[in-house]
């Protein structure tokens, strides 16, 4: 709830400084722009084998470089290189007490958008991604007894190589800086080899951040 309140949020923010900014102020030139972007993650899952625990959102950062190649006034394409973090956090509890539960997922997303922008200001974007796992890390404790592990992406357990889908806002604030809002989801679950110590999910991540255009 608060990830979905967090996005609308910043829309009704988005939609607000569109209607507050003047033309002079972005450029009217349709040239390739690179930028770099970065933000909070609010990243849970979406349980596809009726695993009896709950999760809450796992909060992270994302970040990296964006590539703005306009085709025309209107369309453009946008393919992005980031580093993101993705992952869940579960409570619960078993024949020895309650739980808590965290598993972090480093990866690397190549988002590959289509950008439509009705007015300078602000664009809309939507399209594929490819996530690459770099690490994970899991940390777990009940009653008195706890640990924390970091495994690189060797760890069989885990999906390696994951297609998802991307759609989201940028809002130009002025010919340089820019916030943006995403949601993420992976259309393949994220349970490895199957094993029952990793349930089967999907990633799922609510993006929030700001951006800035460097020519």
């Amino acid at each position: 709830m608060m990830s979905r309140n967090c996005l609308l949020a910043l829309l009704i923010f988005a939609f607000a400084t569109v209607q507050a900014q003047t033309p002079d102020k972005y450029k009217d030139d349709q040239v390739p722009r690179l930028g770099i972007k970065g933000g909070l993650s609010m990243a849970s899952i979406i349980k596809t084998n009726g695993s009896g625990f709950s999760s809450t959102p796992l909060y992270g950062f994302n970040g990296g470089v964006v590539f703005q190649l306009p085709l025309g006034d209107v369309i453009g394409l946008q393919p992005e290189l980031l580093f993101s973090q993705k992952g869940y956090h579960a409570t619960g509890s078993t024949f020895i007490g309650s739980y808590d539960y965290k598993r972090y997922l480093n990866f690397l997303d190549i988002p590959l958008l289509l950008r439509i922008s009705p007015i300078k200001t602000f664009g809309i974007v939507l399209g594929p991604q490819y996530s690459y796992l770099l690490s994970t890390k899991t940390s777990f404790k009940t009653g008195s007894t706890s640990y924390v592990q970091t495994v690189n992406n060797e760890n069989s357990n885990i999906t390696k190589n994951i297609f998802g889908g991307v759609i989201g806002v940028d809002v130009n604030v002025n010919s340089f800086l820019f916030i943006y809002g995403r949601y993420t989801i992976d259309f393949k679950n994220n349970n490895g080899d199957g094993t029952s110590n990793t349930p089967a999910y999907k990633n799922q991540v609510f993006q929030v951040g700001a951006g800035f255009l460097l020519n």
